[in-house]
This record gives C-alpha cells, structure tokens and sequence, in this order.
C-alpha cells in the first residue's frame, strides 16, 4: 500500500522503517538521520530526553564509536495508520555487536554482545517526529562482565553531583504522548485488561488462564521467560519490590496481517514505592517507575510470546537516587 506523504520506494510502513534503519547504521548513512527526522523531533528512553537531529547523530555517532560493527535485524514493525499520512510503528529490533570502543560501557572487552530495542515512532511526511526508545542496556552489561546494579549507582552519583534528576511523575510524564489512540478494542482490550491485572498483583492465576502452555517471553537482561512458571516468577521479583504501584497505559497497536498471529504492542508505566524484598534487592522506600514497551503475540486466544523491553540499569540508579 502506498504511504501517504513518503517516497514512493517505500511498500508500507514496515519498509520504511526497515530500510531507513539500516541505511543510517549499516549503511553509515549519518547525514541521512537530517532527512528522516523532524527537526526539532524528541527522542524519549527511560535514562533522558533529547530534542533536535543534533542529538540524534551524537547519539548513532557515540553507539558506534562502542560498537563498530553493530547490526540493527528488524524483528518485527506493529504499526498503524492514525489519521491520513500520520502512521505509528512499533519497531522491535535485536542488535549483534562487538565492543571494540570506549563509552558509557567502559573501556572496550573485545566481547561480543547481542541485545534488543524498542523504538515506538510517529512518522509523517517521510520523517521520524517523535520517538519513544527502550533498549535492553543490562543485557548488554552482562554479556560484558559488568553489574548493573552498579552501573546504575555510577549514574546517580553523576545526577546527584548536578543536583538535577527527574521526579516519578515526570517520568510517567515523559512516557505520555503520541495519538491519541482512545481506549483499547479487541484483543488489544483484553491483553491490555490482562496486564492490569497482572501487575495488581492480585491475578497471578491469569498466566495460566490466558497464556499459552508453551509461552515464551523475554524480560530485561535478556532474560528467557520460559512457560508459565517463568513469567510468574518475573512477576512475582517485580511485584515484590513493588507491590503497590500502579498500571498505566500510553499507547496500543493491534495489528492483523494476513498468515500471522496477531502482534499487538503496549507502551505503559509502572509507578510505586520500592517497599519490598524483590528483584531490587532490601527496601530503600525509593519511588521506582517502570517505563516498558512490550509486543505480544496472540494464537487461539493465547498470549503465545511477548517480549518486555526494560531498562534495568535506569532502575538500579531511580534506586539509588532513593537511598539515604
């Protein structure tokens, strides 16, 4: 189908993305990051906010100064038309690279590395306006011998030495926006209305309801959520470092294609008080807020794969901020 507003060599949302994505990192096509983003266009990840295609071509240039090599293999694009020539995509990438560069990582270890991005984006008139990122930062730590925990510490003691960090509400604040998409329809409403639920804490008994016998997820660190006893068991660490904190949702795609499961993708927060032993470790009574983009799969009425995009070093310091 054609885009609206975009180049004709582009078949459809999913081309695009694809294509740009890899003409600007694979490709070394920097300059192009001019064309394909809006000028003044914010990019929103859990650890800060950029605005402006500046920031954008010091963030590529800094990735690849580390990882030299990166591959950026589009997994799957959710995507949907809003409005004429307005498109939402959902973009779940998984990454191959070796850290051959000094960064934000350390100095470099020579190790290979394979980790996964979620990058939400509204798109028009041939260019990205806004973007929301999540990338899997503690699993890439892990596969190179580093500790999140004290990766995360390392950046609170910088924001504390500034004096400068975001409140809970700004960050809850920070993953709002986009089109308005209005309240949830068909399985989008039900898998939604089974994440509520879930993270009330109180309908545990909904994994074994609503997910398939053979469900696969991933959690941060790239952590392998194997059948049901693994995703309660990711539920019950989170639940238990935060018990009480509350749902919300920011956005929803429900995409079905033809011979494909149905894909359907979140982007929600999770608010509360770290008042638990969980996977945080001892209470520190810091505020803690999640900040997730998750895409399903759905066969016979099954929640069959899902894949949560978190960044769990950005955690470990919302933790540390909390300490005494």
């Amino acid at each position: 189908m054609a885009l609206q507003g975009f180049e004709s060599r582009f078949d459809d949302l999913t081309d695009y993305i694809i294509k740009i994505t890899e003409e600007i990192w694979e490709g070394r096509g920097i300059g192009l990051i001019e064309d394909y983003y809006g000028a003044d266009a914010p990019v929103k990840t859990p650890a800060g906010e950029t605005r402006g295609i500046e920031s954008v071509i010091r963030g590529t240039l800094e990735t690849l100064k580390m990882f030299p090599d990166r591959t950026l293999l589009g997994e799957d694009v959710v995507w949907s038309e809003d409005e004429p020539g307005t498109y939402y995509s959902s973009h779940r990438i998984r990454s191959t690279m070796t850290h051959l560069g000094t960064g934000s990582f350390g100095q470099p270890t020579g190790r290979s590395v394979v980790a996964r991005t979620i990058a939400d984006c509204i798109c028009r008139n041939n260019q990205i306006v806004d973007e929301w990122l999540v990338r899997d930062q503690a699993a890439i730590a892990l596969q190179l011998g580093l500790d999140p925990r004290e990766m995360g510490r390392e950046i609170a003691r910088a924001l504390k030495a500034k004096g400068e960090w975001p409140s809970a509400e700004e960050l809850v604040q920070r993953w709002s926006g986009g089109p308005q998409s209005g309240e949830p329809s068909g399985q989008a409403k039900w898998l939604v209305d089974t994440y509520k639920q879930l993270w009330s804490g109180t309908a545990i008994n909904l994994v074994r309801e609503r997910y398939d016998r053979a469900y696969l997820g991933y959690g941060p660190g790239d952590q392998a959520l194997q059948g049901w006893n693994g995703l309660e068991q990711f539920l019950f660490d989170y639940l238990g470092a935060i018990p009480n904190g509350q749902f919300k949702l920011h956005h929803w795609i429900e995409r079905n294609d033809p011979g494909m499961p149905t894909r359907i993708s979140l982007r929600w927060s999770y608010s509360g008080t770290h008042s638990g032993h969980g996977r945080f470790g001892a209470p520190t009574g810091a505020p803690l807020v999640i900040m997730a983009i998750s895409q399903a799969e759905l066969r016979n009425g099954k929640i069959y794969a899902e894949w949560h995009m978190i960044d769990e070093i950005n955690l470990w310091s919302q933790v540390a901020l909390g300490e005494a």
